[in-house]
């Protein structure tokens, strides 16, 4: 019994110095992938991300991920470009920062998202430890993304040729947004022409293992759905969620893609590591707040506080 107390003083001084140590380290890489019609260095958006991750988390590396050679090309290839050509370059691109070596949390913006996801089920090397998607295309969609800008000529392009038809072969080898587009009414159509969303959504009779034993070594899958968005069509893709052939929307947990757990959905909701949030606001409109106060703090390795507590076994 007298030596109690000096395993109660060793044992703190050790949580102290481990918390110290937590606390000096460098804080987890962060990686983000922007949406359609934006770039990676938008000072408008992932700029002001970028900005935010670096006051909030001292000394984090961050990546807004590029696809092409300039900030232009980035924007035009959110439009036109095969989205498993994108994924693969991705891939190579992380895989050849050293700084992400020993892996890195990550920030999908709408379309970002799913591709994000599509590169842990297909890569994941380096490892991604937390997914935290706005307002993604999970589920896919049923209508065509406007274009809020009218001067955008790629978006008004890529809205026109949609149009014509997005299970066109010429279509679904050049348009991004046609390649996460499914028509539920046409469903084995959605299946044999979609180039992109039924693969990564295990969808289709042969099930890939590997994508459920990636997406499943997640901590976290945090996907956050906009309460006013009117640009995802259903928004309530951004957590799986998407039309039956009534018009209805299914939540992910009534689908078979969860029932059956195509990718290790159901298993990481029973392990707690799915986070549905809905936040306030049209599409991708993110305070820096929420970042700040919500985000960062949760899932980034913001700050935290010390917390010590003596076993009262042994007061």
């Amino acid at each position: 019994m007298a030596r109690l107390p000096l395993v109660k003083l060793l044992l703190g001084v050790a949580s102290i110095l481990s918390y110290a140590n937590s606390a000096n380290s460098k804080p987890t890489p962060v990686v983000l992938w922007h949406g359609m019609g934006d770039s990676c260095c938008n000072p408008d958006s992932m700029g002001q991300v970028k900005q935010t991750l670096e006051e909030e988390l001292p000394g984090v590396y961050v990546h807004s991920i590029m696809i092409g050679n300039s900030d232009d090309d980035d924007r035009k290839a959110s439009y036109f470009d095969q989205v498993n050509r994108q994924v693969q370059e991705v891939c190579e691109q992380l895989k050849s920062h050293s700084n992400l070596k020993d892996g890195f949390n990550a920030i999908g913006f709408s379309q970002g998202g799913q591709f994000l996801r599509a590169y842990v089920e297909r890569c994941n090397d380096p490892p991604m430890h937390n997914l935290v998607t706005f307002g993604s295309q999970h589920g896919g969609v049923s209508e065509w993304p406007g274009c809020r800008d009218r001067n955008d000529l790629s978006c008004s392009l890529a809205r026109s040729l949609l149009l014509r038809g997005a299970y066109l072969s010429w279509v679904q080898s050049r348009v991004v947004q046609a390649q996460y587009y499914k028509d539920a009414k046409n469903y084995e159509t959605y299946l044999e022409k979609n180039i992109f969303l039924p693969d990564i959504n295990n969808e289709r009779e042969y099930k890939n293992a590997t994508y459920a034993t990636n997406l499943k070594s997640l901590k976290k899958f945090v996907m956050i759905m906009f309460e006013d968005d009117d640009m995802v069509v259903p928004k309530q893709s951004a957590w799986f969620g998407y039309w039956n052939e009534e018009g209805v929307v299914i939540p992910l947990r009534d689908q078979p893609l969860y029932k059956e757990d195509w990718l290790g959905l159901k298993e990481m909701d029973k392990a707690e590591k799915l986070v549905f949030e809905t936040i306030p606001g049209r599409h991708m409109q993110i305070e820096l707040a929420y970042l700040r106060d919500e985000i960062i703090p949760k899932y980034l390795g913001g700050k935290r506080q010390l917390v010590f507590q003596v076993d009262p076994a042994w007061n």
